[in-house]
């Protein structure tokens, strides 16, 4: 199939092709196969036909990232920086895709699960025992159970003891005698057993009701949300995600970072719109320059971003306002990006 689709790519027209998403994704990931297998002329060579080629997708149509392409043509590029490319392409095409596009499998571990899953072969000899399910009412299987265990525990101290014997003078006793004397002293020892751990069994279940009697009540709070390194990267989560997070770090309490939320859910709107394209390492005023004058919302992102990096990097804490302010900013950012995905589709 991949080499099918690579000659279709190398017999292809002069003019720029026009791929699926899919078909894109799956190019991509084949190109990085390559790289990392270091064939690097194959790789360069499926590159430079799928340079200037066209995409579809549900937001509509773009061009392939001739950047990341050119890399892979260049082949005095860095393998690592060309993995490391096509990585973040690849995930940000899952984003667009609803994750629709499974990530590459990771060859050794398949081969590491394959050989835990292998079923030894059955040694020869033993035998099969036969069970039968558990029959009558669960409280006579109980209290079965619980006769077995004792029983179990009899025959043991029985051993043990008639290992101790062997160590003790020869009465003159018959051996019936010193039998019936030996299983009524190991009566007694099974009854003093039961008794302990029926004591030990009431002591705790006193000191538990004891313990629960004293505590109190606890009122049930909202639990506030967890932090993670992963806020710190737009891609972590999807756009509707880093809304539904910003209120939740507002309900607790944590102005700052649902500021920073709602700039990430503008960030990765705009990604998922084209508008933008994420580069690892590229300043929020790298992105804002990458945007079109002609964009009408721009200068609203100007503002925006101009009042979170103040919010973010030149205070320790934020106050209610401020974060009424810029989620009100990001609304109307995100409804104007919305609003022009809608109308091209």
């Amino acid at each position: 199939m991949k080499r099918l689709f690579l000659i279709l790519l190398l017999t292809l027209p002069a003019h720029a092709a026009v791929l699926t998403l899919d078909q894109y994704a799956a190019a991509l990931a084949r190109l990085r196969a390559l790289v990392t297998q270091n064939q690097r002329a194959i790789a360069a060579t499926e590159a430079q036909a799928l340079i200037g080629s066209e995409v579809q997708s549900v937001n509509g149509t773009f061009r392939a990232d001739d950047s990341v392409l050119g890399e892979i043509v260049n082949t005095k590029s860095k393998h690592l920086r060309i993995i490391d490319h096509l990585d973040t392409e690849l995930a940000q095409l899952r984003r667009v895709a609803g994750a629709t596009i499974a990530p590459q499998p990771n060859d050794k571990l398949l081969e590491q699960v394959a050989k835990e899953e292998e079923v030894e072969e059955l040694k020869k000899g033993g035998g099969i025992l036969a069970t039968e399910p558990p029959k009558g009412p669960w409280y006579e299987r109980v209290g079965k159970m619980i006769a077995d265990f004792f029983q179990w525990v009899a025959d043991r101290l029985q051993d043990f003891v008639d290992w101790l014997e062997k160590f003790w003078p020869q009465s003159d006793d018959s051996p019936q005698k010193r039998k019936a004397q030996s299983s009524a002293n190991i009566r007694w020892i099974v009854g003093g057993l039961i008794v302990l751990i029926i004591g030990v069994i009431a002591v705790l279940a006193w000191e538990v009701m004891r313990r629960s009697r004293g505590a109190q009540e606890e009122a049930v709070e909202e639990s506030a949300p967890l932090g993670s390194k992963a806020d710190e990267d737009p891609l972590s989560r999807g756009a509707t995600e880093w809304e539904r997070y910003a209120a939740q770090l507002a309900a607790a309490g944590r102005v700052r970072e649902a500021i920073r939320a709602w700039y990430h859910a503008v960030l990765v709107t705009s990604y998922s719109a084209h508008i933008l394209h994420y580069r690892k390492g590229r300043t929020n005023w790298e992105y804002v320059a990458a945007i079109s004058p002609r964009i009408e919302w721009r200068p609203e992102l100007v503002q925006l971003t101009k009042r979170f990096e103040q919010e973010w990097y030149g205070s320790d804490r934020s106050s209610r306002e401020a974060l009424e302010e810029c989620s009100a900013s990001a609304q109307r950012i995100l409804e104007a990006i919305r609003r022009t995905a809608r109308g091209a589709a």
